[in-house]
């Protein structure tokens, strides 16, 4: 029996990392106007626009942001340090954390 749990966790597991996988774009547009909490994300495979309503920072190389679009759909997007200039890695940070401030 233990090894029906073990397999349901494997394909539980790889099929989150394939969702992550394909919400972290390789290359793309970051557009910020921090004082609105906007953020519009282009790339090859996704195109996200709306209010940033949170963020997680994950060990200072990946941040998973919460957009709202103006349906107000929600959609959480994953972008990697390496993915960004550094300068811009250090705005888009202090906008998440200003923003999970004022929740």
């Amino acid at each position: 029996m233990w090894w029906l749990v073990a397999i349901v966790f494997a394909v539980t597991g790889y099929f989150s990392w394939q969702t992550v996988l394909s919400r972290t774009p390789k290359a793309g547009i970051v557009l910020m106007l921090p004082k609105e909490n906007f953020v519009e994300i282009q790339s090859q495979t996704i195109n996200f626009k709306g209010q940033l309503i949170g963020a997680t920072i994950w060990f200072d190389s990946q941040i998973a942001l919460k957009i709202m679009d103006v349906n107000q759909a929600k959609q959480q997007i994953f972008l990697t340090r390496q993915a960004i200039p550094e300068a811009d890695w250090r705005l888009l940070c202090r906008t998440a954390l200003l923003t999970n401030k004022k929740e």
